[in-house]
C-alpha cells in the first residue's frame, strides 16, 4: 500500500529525530495501546518500509511515509482518497485541541498551539490524579519538585516531556474519547459535501471529519509530536 506524504512544513523536523524516537512515533501510529496491529494502517503495509525492517535506520530513512501515515489518521477515508493525501499537520493539531477543549487561537504559530495543548493536557491531568498518582507521575518524569507551578516550566524543556505525556495517556486516553465520544459522533458539521453535487457530496455530508477510533491515533500522537518537536529544537539551540 501506497502512504502519500503531502509536504509538511510542521513535520519537516521529522528528519531531525533519531531512529528511536521515529521508532516510538512509528509504533504509535501502527499498533494500538494493547500492542495489537492497526488495521487501518497503510505503512505497515507499506512495501518499502517492509523491506527495510531491521535495518538501522528503518525509520530514519523512511520519515516522509511516517509523517503520512499520521496525515492519513488525520482526514477521513473517502476524503482522502479524494484529495490522495490526508491532512496537514496544524489541521490535525488545531483538531485536536478542539477535542480537548481548549480554544487555540488560529491565528498562533503551530509551536504556541502545541505549547498551549501540552499545558492544557498536563494541568487538567494533574487535576484528576490522586497523590499515588502523582507521586507516579512525578517518578517517571524524575522531577525535583512537587509543585505543578514549578514543575511546567521546567518539564516543558526537559527530555522526560515525552515520558510524561506518555505515562498519562496510557492512563486517560480511554477516558478523554469517552468525554468527546458524542462529539466525534457528531463531527464537524452536515456541510463538508456542501460544495459537491451527487454521489461524492452525499457521501461526505455523511461521513465524519475525523472516526473517533482515528482519535486513539491523532490525540497521543500530536501530544508526542509536540514533545518531539521541543527535544529537537533543544539539540539544536
Amino acid at each position: 500500500m501506497n502512504v502519500t506524504y503531502l509536504h509538511d512544513d510542521d513535520l519537516d523536523f521529522l528528519q531531525h529525530c533519531s531512529e528511536e524516537q521515529l521508532a516510538t512515533i512509528t509504533r504509535l501510529l501502527t499498533h494500538n495501546e494493547k500492542g495489537k496491529a492497526r488495521l487501518s494502517s497503510f505503512l505497515s503495509h507499506n512495501e518499502l518500509f517492509k523491506s527495510m525492517e531491521g535495518h538501522p535506520e528503518q525509520h530514519r530513512r523512511n520519515w516522509q511515509l511516517i509523517a503520512g501515515e499520521l496525515q492519513h489518521y488525520g482526514g477521513d477515508s473517502i476524503a482522502n482518497k479524494l484529495r490522495g493525501h490526508g491532512k496537514l499537520y496544524r489541521a490535525i493539531l488545531l483538531d485536536v485541541s478542539k477535542r480537548l477543549k481548549l480554544k487555540a487561537d488560529k491565528a498562533m504559530p503551530t509551536y504556541e498551539i502545541e505549547q498551549y495543548l501540552l499545558e492544557h493536557f498536563l494541568r487538567n491531568a494533574w487535576q484528576k490524579m490522586d497523590a499515588d498518582h502523582k507521586q507516579e507521575f512525578l517518578q517517571a518524569v524524575e522531577a525535583k519538585v512537587s509543585e505543578l507551578e514549578e514543575l511546567l516550566p521546567l518539564l516543558m524543556k526537559d527530555r522526560h516531556l515525552a515520558t510524561g505525556v506518555a505515562h498519562l495517556l496510557s492512563g486517560q486516553l480511554t477516558q478523554i474519547l469517552r468525554t468527546h465520544a458524542a462529539v466525534s459522533v457528531i463531527g464537524h458539521g452536515l456541510l463538508r459535501g456542501a460544495g459537491l453535487g451527487g454521489p461524492v457530496g452525499a457521501a461526505l455530508n455523511g461521513v465524519k471529519a475525523v472516526s473517533g477510533s482515528a482519535y486513539r491515533v491523532t490525540i497521543p500522537a500530536v501530544l508526542q509530536i509536540a514533545c518531539l518537536r521541543r527535544m529537537i529544537n533543544n539539540t539544536q539551540a
